[in-house]
């Protein structure tokens, strides 16, 4: 009996266990295929929030005012929504340039945002001078209406967005004051003064068209192009490079065109065109021989460098020695380096040809000279001692020939080549064909590129008519223009006969009428030959045989 009771209630004990897993109704249990995740569906998606407007991100900093705060969502819905409205709540610090709406800053959107589409709110907000560049958080409460719908809805979204700072661009030369016939060092100081970076800051001389001043034309730099990286807020960078400055730049003003292009803390690309102001020094008034020296001379060629000696005071200056000594060994005087003057009158100039040659190892480079001068002046033995620098300028010896017409697929063609006889190519060629003296060629041009040294540079331009038909000799202006290593402009033009073979002549009248009326005349001979012929009589057949037997 005892057992029996202890089986009664191990069955009873294992049913309540058991039970439990097959009591629970249907809707419990997880149907076949069901996610383990839920599912939040929503109509709208947040995108991003940051100062500025939809299309623009800017850059701002505490103390700022009224500036817009724009948010992105998109409509991810199956329906469209209008009625788009937001409210927004920012941490202390930031407030509404616009009245309040229970402490909130508001927006709204008149627009339709279309299934599948993106839209934004613009709030504007005020910041405070006590707020720091650093990350904060957000929440907006955005209420819209689905079309063909009915009420209203509402969704919160939480974001974060930063306050990025600004950016504020400076830059100036160290020492601007820089000395004529020299070769000058010249460092240039870019600043950022705002509260935010500028990054990758690309640094080129603005060489394009009028850009350049003509205090610049001779003066030679021997770099063009730098990248300085980032600029930290509040800290400064520098570049430099070296700067030729002839003579006759003394006592003026230069004025260094630069193009800068960064990136700001929001990622816009930034470029900014900016002014370096240079101050020559006036020449040196302690000496009574002023030298006048030429800006540059060529590369890989023997000439002569012309030195020009002012008297500039008013008693003659007699027995006058000149030692040149230049700085490199690549530039060698070929004669005595030491020369001799007789005389030179009160404020008068004499000048020296002194022939030299320059290596091309020192090309596109300054080289400065020493200059000794002894000279006997009111009866007292002078000696100066001076410099001056000189650019190395490679050869770019061009020259046009064989201009003429050719034909090319049927289409007529102005046909020729460029020689260059230096020793570095030209670059960024272009050639102008321009009508001359009733011409009816079509102005027409072509761009060649480099003008290499090794071999002839052909080009071929394409010509049309005016009138619609092109014959005879033609007068053309041909136009090259070009520039060299220092990207200065060069321009060689020619003028040129060209023939476009004899124009077809039309029928004379007269000669054709003549021709018609002797063919009438042989045709009618002929015919009457045809007509005597056929009328003369045939002889009987029997006839013949007898008089053949």
């Amino acid at each position: 009996m005892i057992y029996k009771t202890i089986l009664i209630a191990a069955v009873i004990l294992l049913g309540q266990l058991v039970a439990p897993s097959y009591g629970q109704s249907a809707s419990e249990q997880a149907l076949p295929g069901a996610s383990p995740f839920e599912h939040g569906y929503t109509d709208v998606k947040f995108l991003d929030a940051y100062f500025g407007y939809p299309n623009q991100k800017i850059e701002v900093q505490p103390g700022d005012r009224n500036v817009p705060f724009t948010i992105l969502f998109s409509n991810v819905g199956t329906e469209d929504i209008a009625g788009i409205r937001g409210l927004l709540s920012l941490p202390a610090g930031f407030t509404a340039a616009t009245p309040l709406v229970e402490g909130l800053i508001e927006a709204d959107n008149s627009q339709t945002a279309t299934t599948g589409s993106s839209f934004a709110l613009t709030f504007f907000v005020n910041l405070d001078k006590s707020i720091v560049i650093h990350d904060y958080a957000g929440t907006v409460k955005l209420t819209y209406n689905r079309v063909r719908e009915n009420g209203v809805r509402d969704s919160f979204y939480d974001f974060n967005f930063k306050v990025p700072g600004k950016s504020v661009l400076n830059m100036n030369a160290v020492n601007p004051f820089i000395q004529p016939a020299s070769n000058n060092q010249i460092t240039v100081q870019v600043t950022d003064n705002g509260t935010a970076p500028l990054n990758n800051v690309d640094i080129t001389i603005n060489s394009s068209g009028s850009s350049i001043p003509a205090s610049l034309q001779n003066v030679v730099i021997d770099q063009h192009h730098w990248n300085i990286g980032t600029v930290g807020a509040g800290l400064a960078k520098s570049f430099s490079f070296n700067a030729f400055v002839p003579q006759d730049s003394a006592g003026q003003s230069l004025h260094l065109p630069l193009t800068l292009t960064y990136f700001d803390s929001q990622g816009n690309q930034i470029t900014d065109d900016r002014t370096v102001d240079l101050i020559v020094g006036p020449a040196n008034s302690n000496f009574n021989v002023k030298l006048s020296t030429p800006s540059y001379i060529m590369m890989g060629v023997m000439q002569n460098l012309t030195l020009g000696l002012e008297n500039l005071s008013t008693s003659k200056i007699s027995n006058i020695s000149i030692t040149l000594t230049p700085s490199s060994s690549d530039l060698r005087i070929l004669d005595d380096p030491r020369w001799f003057v007789e005389e030179v009158d009160p404020l008068t100039v004499s000048k020296l040809e002194i022939p030299v040659f320059a290596d091309q190892n020192i090309a596109n480079q300054a080289v400065n000279f020493d200059v000794n001068i002894q000279y006997t002046k009111d009866g007292s033995t002078v000696i100066e001692k001076q410099s001056f620098a000189t650019y190395i300028r490679p050869v770019i010896d061009v020259s046009v020939y064989g201009i003429q017409v050719s034909e090319i697929a049927g289409q007529k063609m102005i046909i020729g080549n460029i020689l260059n006889q230096g020793n570095i190519k030209g670059q960024f060629a272009i050639v102008t064909v321009d009508p001359m003296e009733g011409s009816t060629i079509k102005e027409a041009t072509q761009y060649v590129g480099d003008i290499d040294i090794d071999a002839p540079t052909p080009f071929n331009i394409a010509i049309q008519s005016t009138t619609g038909g092109l014959s005879g000799d033609q007068k053309v202006l041909v136009t090259l223009t070009y520039k060299d290593t220092l990207l200065q402009p060069h321009t060689i033009t020619q003028v040129d006969t060209v023939s476009f073979g004899a124009a077809a002549q039309p029928p004379d009248e007269s000669s054709s009428q003549l021709q018609l009326v002797i063919l009438v005349a042989i045709a009618a001979g002929i015919g009457g030959i045809v007509f005597k012929i056929k009328k003369k009589p045939r002889e009987p057949l029997e006839k013949k045989v007898q008089e053949a037997a």
